[in-house]
């Protein structure tokens, strides 16, 4: 195995550029980048036909794990804000049915975790997830059951 040197790892983070030349740049400027910066030639081979339409059949079918590993970041990123309201909602859930359960007040809640009276009434009373991050929302949590 080849020791890794900085040229090389930078070499390889190549692939967001060749998969954004050949999806979103005009043909004769991608032609002259290919031409100029022969080290793209491999990346940008392998993409060779790949648009927005046909991009997760392309990436699936061809095998082109870093270059789905991309696409799946992105994805993810996109739907991030979506995924953390889901789970705070259901520790929502979990949180209101424990709190009345131990009967805890909001008050202590925010007085022994130190956090923001306002924010986590919004959290606790109206279930308003914008409020808090999930890492918050797991210390409510956390609190609640350890109470």
């Amino acid at each position: 195995m080849r020791a890794l040197t900085f040229k090389g790892y930078l070499l390889s983070q190549l692939d967001a550029l060749c998969l954004y030349l050949m999806m979103f740049t005009d043909e004769n400027l991608k032609n002259k980048l290919l031409k100029k910066y022969d080290y793209l030639n491999d990346g940008c081979g392998k993409l060779s036909g790949i648009t927005g339409d046909n991009i997760e059949k392309y990436l699936s079918e061809k095998e082109l794990s870093e270059y789905k590993t991309i696409y799946d970041n992105y994805l993810y990123r996109l739907n991030k804000h979506n995924i953390e309201t889901k789970i705070k909602n259901l520790m929502y859930k979990k949180i209101c049915e424990v709190k009345q359960q131990k009967r805890i007040t909001n008050y202590r809640i925010y007085k022994e975790l130190n956090l923001n009276a306002g924010n986590v009434n919004a959290f606790l009373k109206n279930g308003n997830t914008d409020k808090l991050s999930v890492e918050t929302v797991r210390k409510v949590l956390t609190f609640i059951n350890e109470y």
